[in-house]
């Protein structure tokens, strides 16, 4: 057994010696070792840093640190892997156990004829998809390079349990495992799911093999597949075996009959029967009451005439054919228009109340499908998409969006720009975009169409989004111009979209430190019709608790922050939570309280696990950093959490958290360690035009000038913290600059 192994299938794993290694906390340190371990030969340095890196990331800086990491992984004392010099880097896999290339392997060999038992191990050691959850959407290259090993590894696994399936069937409780593997990994596939039902049946498990059946039929129909009859061949066909071969078991027996049987006078049952198919595999008599327009005393009647004659059976207050057979060819025997008709009544009464699982949003989402109305379906889509998002199913949100996007292409007129619109939105809230710019214009030329057709409310959403986008990628000027459009597309609406569209221009205006004249009056306007109308929105709250910081009133903004975070929190908005939680751990660190602040992060952190993979995470464990340094003294791990915040290109957050590590540096006599953090606090600063961020790393950079005695440079930045103290700037920064200015050497006790 090889020294180190590396596993490639499912999460990246390192293992050395039998224990799993930790990992670097960076993404692309990840990416990279994967890359070099299927490249037989070295590559340029140049070629990594295209791949992996962006030109203002520093990307030699950030190669040579993702190598340092890579060498503790790798190397090994007496056994250099990892090689690079100035020009080429490469790795030396010759004695590493790489799982993906195993696998490959295996195939250039004959699987019909390799030793089984070797087939068994290679299989087992596939644990998902090639490099899963290291995507890196902006990164194209490596993105495609990716993408194209997983596809090629998912077929190899596909056919090497196929293999195992054919060549153990003479075994069944042997085969069954990869069979049952087989289906997981590809659950569309008719053959895969057929075999599964085969040795169910074989091993006499007439229950599972029948939930397998209806499963597969239902997800290749969603799937808009063409069904070739091979399910419902295994069973039959398995059953027929199975009863003229002599056993000394006694295996469960179901019996089945024909659909003709079922035309019978009582209209009623038949009726029943053809709601619970649509319904299959279960269905509730509750559910059918409220669907198919029988009342309770007819349905009653009908289901004890199904029971009585084996047709349907109750489990658990649940409804099941006792043949999964007899679902399908019930659903088969309904005519086509009927059948969409059926399908648009479970729709529209799934969406009259709020889901509560991912059973009902995929049961909403597919029954709006299959009625035949894209309206239908895409609005299902939407539900689907922002209720995926409440619960942080992040992946499933960006699936149900993607989807009804592709829906909504096939709607004319203004109908189509809404709902895309909305489904934009659910798809910026679970992913980050991967071209953003181009994002963002897409939402705009849609906004302007909406207003165009009047549509007020969808193009104030389409505006604020592209602020949005483009706040948070640093391009804060526009994001003003769109914050100022959403506002203007709202003068002449009325009603809560009103409301809703002068709190979020006021919340928008707030973030930006940009005409807070125009916020305040905005916001005083938004609350007084908010309390006529009963309406409670976070933006408001997070409107007010922005311009109380901005006027240095910490405890009504922090009563204000906590409001809107509990409103958040209610309205499933994770984003919105995660920026009030962020505000409040802002104002601890402003108060010197790492303890308070600490608690903060904890929280953060968790909710940032469970957000989209932008830079909400990074931000979280930096901050944690951040108050572990203070806390103990300890700059590393800070140091090594910057890395990541950076990849993620978040400037702002990354602006605010060099600031306070910067206070700390100087607080602990590290001249030039805040020297550089706060000089590099201050590009970000003047990229994204932000006054109160310029004022602080001034006036940080004057202090570390007046340590080193540099007299031109204090002078220099303290001139330039006087002029920005006197523009519109945050009143906590002015007091911090003013108490450094007056007593520098206490400036850490402020």
């Amino acid at each position: 057994m090889n020294a180190l192994t590396l596993n490639l299938l499912g999460d990246l794993e390192v293992i050395r010696d039998g224990q799993v290694l930790a990992l670097p906390p960076s993404r692309k340190t990840r990416a990279l070792l994967a890359y070099l371990a299927l490249h037989t030969r070295s590559l340029s340095r140049e070629h990594l840093c295209d791949l992996l890196w962006e030109m203002p990331d520093d990307p030699r800086g950030s190669l040579r640190w993702s190598l340092s990491k890579l060498r503790r992984l790798v190397d090994t004392p007496g056994r250099t892997r990892l090689r690079a010099d100035r020009s080429v880097v490469g790795l030396d896999t010759t004695d590493i156990d790489i799982d993906v290339v195993t696998l490959h392997a295996l195939h250039g060999e004959c699987l019909e004829t390799a030793d089984v038992e070797r087939l068994e191990l290679t299989a087992a050691r596939y644990r998902g998809p090639f490099l899963e959850g290291l995507e890196l959407d902006r990164f194209a290259d490596f993105n495609g390079w990716c993408l194209a090993e997983r596809q090629t590894a998912l077929r190899a696994q596909t056919t090497l349990l196929a293999t195992l399936v054919t060549r153990l069937a003479h075994t069944p409780e042997r085969a069954l495992p990869h069979a049952h593997a087989w289906v997981r990994i590809a659950p569309f596939d008719e053959t895969a799911r057929a075999r599964l039902v085969s040795l169910l049946l074989a091993q006499h498990r007439p229950r599972e093999a029948e939930q397998q059946l209806q499963l597969g039929v239902r997800l290749i129909r969603e799937a808009g597949l063409p069904l070739n009859g091979q399910l419902l061949r295994a069973w039959r066909d398995t059953k027929r075996l199975a009863a003229a071969t002599p056993t000394n078991a006694a295996p469960e027996t179901l019996s089945l009959p024909a659909v003709g049987e079922l035309t019978l006078p009582d209209s009623d049952t038949l009726e029943v029967l053809r709601w619970a198919a649509l319904l299959a595999p279960t269905a509730s008599p509750a559910t059918l009451s409220h669907v198919s327009g029988l009342d309770t005393n007819r349905i009653g009647a009908a289901l004890e005439v199904a029971e009585r004659r084996h047709w349907l059976t109750a489990e658990g207050g649940e409804l099941r054919f006792t043949q999964s057979d007899m679902a399908t060819e019930l659903y088969a025997a309904i005519s086509p228009a009927r059948r969409q008709a059926m399908h648009r009544r479970i729709a529209e009464w799934l969406a009259e109340s709020p889901l509560t699982d991912l059973s009902q949003a995929q049961e909403l989402t597919h029954h709006a499908q299959a009625s035949g109305d894209l309206d239908l379906a895409a609005r299902a889509t939407v539900e689907a998409g922002r209720f995926c998002l409440r619960i942080c199913a992040n992946e499933q949100a960006q699936h149900y969006a993607q989807r009804g996007l592709a829906l909504a292409e096939e709607i004319a007129d203004i109908r189509r720009v809404c709902l895309a619109l909305e489904l934009h939105d659910v798809l910026y809230r679970a992913a980050p975009l991967a071209d953003w710019d181009n994002g963002a214009r897409d939402v705009v030329a849609l906004a302007e169409q909406a207003l165009e057709h009047g549509a007020l409310a969808h193009a104030r959403l389409g505006y604020q989004l592209a602020s949005h986008i483009r706040w948070a990628h640093g391009q804060w000027s526009d994001a003003h111009e769109e914050t100022l459009q959403a506002e203007r597309a709202m003068r002449c609406s009325e009603g809560r979209e009103q409301v809703i569209a002068m709190a979020e221009t006021a919340r928008c205006l707030a973030m930006l430190e940009r005409d807070l004249e125009q916020a305040t009056e905005l916001l005083a306007q938004a609350r007084e019709q908010a309390i006529e109308q009963r309406l409670a929105h976070p933006a408001i709250p997070l409107a007010q608790g922005l311009l109380s910081l901005h006027e240095d009133r910490f405890d009504t903004a922090e009563a204000y922050f906590k409001e809107a975070r509990t409103l958040c929190k209610a309205m499933g908005d994770r984003l919105g939570e995660f920026q009030a939680q962020e505000l409040l751990l802002l104002m601890d660190l402003e108060r010197d309280d790492y303890v308070g602040a600490g608690r903060h992060c904890k929280q953060l952190r968790e909710l940032g696990e469970r957000l989209r993979d932008g830079s909400e995470a990074p931000y979280a464990a930096a901050a944690e950093a951040l108050c572990r340094y203070a806390l103990e003294d300890d700059p590393d791990p800070f140091g090594v959490a910057l890395v990541t915040l950076r990849h993620a290109d978040a400037r702002h957050r990354l602006a605010v958290l060099l600031l306070q590590a910067a206070r700390l540096d100087l607080t602990r006599g590290r001249i030039e360690s805040a020297r550089q953090r706060a000089g590099e606090a201050l590009e970000h600063a003047r990229v994204l035009e932000r006054r109160t961020e310029q004022l602080l790393a001034h006036a940080l950079l004057a202090e570390a000038a007046r340590r080193r005695d540099d007299v031109t440079e204090l002078q220099y930045h303290a001139q330039a913290a006087e002029a920005l103290a006197e523009a519109p700037v945050a009143g906590w920064a002015r007091r911090r600059w003013q108490a450094l200015r007056e007593h520098p050497a206490a400036e850490d006790e402020t």
